[in-house]
């Protein structure tokens, strides 16, 4: 019986966390860019580490595509 009441308990822990989290993360989804919307300008080092690029920069130039996760 023990075991049942501590999964009860857990089980309603994790619905409130997740409650939580579902606030949250809703009122982060109001801040995130939209579809068609210019992506925000940030600025990273270049691969030699000695120089830096902007996104702005080419902005209206050339297409930029941004790449995410890892390829090793």
């Amino acid at each position: 019986m023990a075991v049942l009441a501590e999964l009860y308990d857990d089980i309603q822990f994790i619905f409130s966390y997740r409650g939580k989290v579902m606030k949250r993360q809703l009122a982060l989804n109001t801040l995130a860019p939209k579809a068609g919307d210019l992506a925000p300008d940030f600025t990273l080092s270049d691969i030699s580490g000695n120089g830096s690029v902007t996104l702005s920069d080419f902005r209206g130039k050339k297409p930029v595509v941004l790449m995410f996760g890892s390829f090793t």
